[in-house]
């Protein structure tokens, strides 16, 4: 949670928060819009989300619209424990989790953003948990409810993607477990009507306010990822040859126990293993898709890496039985790790944007002997090795949180982007502000904008004398020059969107 709150809304995170915001504002918690026009790319259940943690907490910051995504992964971590708990005992289950928690796309980014793909993981993999072990208890009723409910919420938070994994899970799941049967049962007939039910309601409540022309194909187009910016057929089997190395970087250390899966003895014992089997035919069969998808997002995957994970542990503990040479290079990369670790958090005492912030001198080198002495643990405790790592890379990530970004925050400039729509939107509390004409609007300028002001900025292509506010960049000014006659520019401000300079015009009095 330290310095959760610090730095301005960053990547999608603007575009959830001015969503949530407008909600709001405008009262309509049906119908997601953006500077007061239809928003189509998410259905609205995040939102939601959001819109209660900002009336429970009474303010609209950028801590609050952070705390479900820390919120959601501790959620996660426990359901992964409980998932894996019987079958790999309760430590490795609790290594598991700890390893989705420690990896490092998550430890040093996401995990301090308020963005969908958490705890939307959260609810996608709960519905694996489900499939499986209500599927051995034969349970049928209620896992094809239960998994197709959580498809639903699933589907209300991110779309499409909702229906492939449920779609792909059963049929693989089912198949295997020569089940296959089971999907042409009342059961599944019971389990698809909850998915409608839960889906049908949100929709017969927006046809409301709204039609559905736009929302499906936009759905649609926002899963069908399958070419890049680029969208040549090189750069697309350039993706597929980097694919499984971008994610190996993505999810360190953690993914470099995939070498322990070059042992025949290890993966002949996992093929044996009933649940293991289930982790392994549920990730590939579902990584597939973001595999051949160009235009992905490692967050795209988090629902599915703690199934890689729960492999990886189990892997782990069958090494060290055996005792090869693929366990030894292992743990000397490990132990590596553990000391590389250690001695990266020195380099806050020597760089010059953080060697004099507050408490630099006395928390690094406390935190150092933490590392320190883990990694040193880590010879003489071969069984905790993995442990002691991450209890290396919680504090690396202290450090992180306490110090990187607080010098990010200082050098960079999104906080003086933020600091000028803030006063924007102060300076336009009092009149209805609209964006003028064409001008560059990017959703971090609409959020702060729109917080401060207490209204939803919309724009508009034409003025009037009733004493309304616009913004405008400069070839705007120039355009609407001759319909701007008696209005004065109080306020110049910079927008992170091309370093766009614009203007809050207000009528002179």
């Amino acid at each position: 949670f330290t310095n959760l709150g610090l730095m301005p809304l960053i990547s999608d995170e603007p575009t959830r928060a001015v969503v949530t915001l407008e909600m709001i504002l405008s009262g309509n918690f049906i119908t997601p819009t953006i500077n007061g026009e239809f928003y189509y790319n998410k259905p609205p259940l995040f939102n939601w989300i959001l819109v209660g943690f900002v009336k429970v907490a009474g303010v609209e910051n950028e801590f609050i619209f952070r705390l479900p995504t820390v919120i959601s992964l501790l959620m996660l971590s426990l359901v992964i424990t409980l998932f894996a708990r019987k079958a790999l005992g309760w430590r490795n289950a609790v290594m598991a989790a700890l390893m989705m928690i420690t990896s490092a796309r998550i430890l040093f980014w996401d995990s301090f953003q308020g963005l969908i793909d958490i705890t939307y993981s959260l609810v996608t993999f709960t519905g694996f948990a489900l499939l499986y072990h209500l599927s051995q208890r034969r349970k049928w009723l209620l896992m094809f409810t239960a998994t197709y409910a959580l498809a639903a919420g699933g589907y209300l938070m991110k779309g499409l993607p909702s229906v492939a994994f449920q779609g792909i899970s059963l049929l693989v799941w089912l198949s295997y477990d020569k089940q296959f049967r089971r999907l042409f049962t009342w059961q599944h007939l019971a389990g698809i009507l909850t998915f409608v039910l839960i889906t049908g309601t949100y929709y017969y409540a927006y046809l409301q306010t709204n039609t559905l022309d736009d929302v499906f194909s936009t759905l649609f187009d926002q899963s069908n990822r399958i070419s890049d910016k680029q969208g040549t057929f090189f750069s697309w089997l350039a993706h597929l040859a980097t694919f499984p190395f971008e994610m190996i970087y993505e999810f360190a250390p953690w993914t470099l126990l995939l070498l322990l899966l070059l042992s025949k003895k290890i993966r002949k014992t996992l093929y044996t293993d009933k649940f293991i089997m289930f982790n392994l035919l549920i990730f590939c069969s579902n990584i597939i898709i973001y595999w051949i998808s160009a235009d992905m997002r490692p967050r795209y995957l988090f629902m599915l890496f703690p199934l890689l994970f729960v492999i990886l542990v189990k892997a782990w503990t069958l090494s060290s039985e055996i005792r090869g040479n693929l366990q030894k290079i292992t743990d000397m990369i490990i132990v590596g790790l553990g000391w590389l670790g250690t001695a990266s958090l020195l380099y806050y005492l020597f760089w010059n944007e953080t060697n004099q912030l507050q408490g630099v001198w006395f928390i690094i080198p406390l935190l150092s002997i933490i590392a320190g002495s883990a990694a040193w643990l880590m010879r003489k405790h071969v069984q905790l090795r993995l442990l002691f790592l991450v209890i290396v890379m919680l504090t690396v990530r202290i450090a992180f949180s306490m110090f990187n970004l607080q010098a990010r925050i200082n050098s960079y400039p999104d906080a003086g982007y933020r600091q000028g729509e803030i006063m924007a939107g102060r300076l336009a509390k009092d009149c209805s502000t609209y964006v003028l004409g064409d001008t560059p609007f990017n959703h971090d300028a609409s959020f702060y904008i729109a917080r401060e002001s207490r209204q939803i900025i919309k724009r508009t292509w034409e003025t009037d004398d009733s004493g309304n506010c616009y913004i405008a960049d400069e070839k705007n000014l120039a355009t609407f020059a001759d319909r701007l006659d008696g209005y004065e520019i109080i306020h110049t401000f910079t927008i992170k969107l091309n370093e766009t300079r614009l203007f809050l015009l207000k009528k002179s009095l």
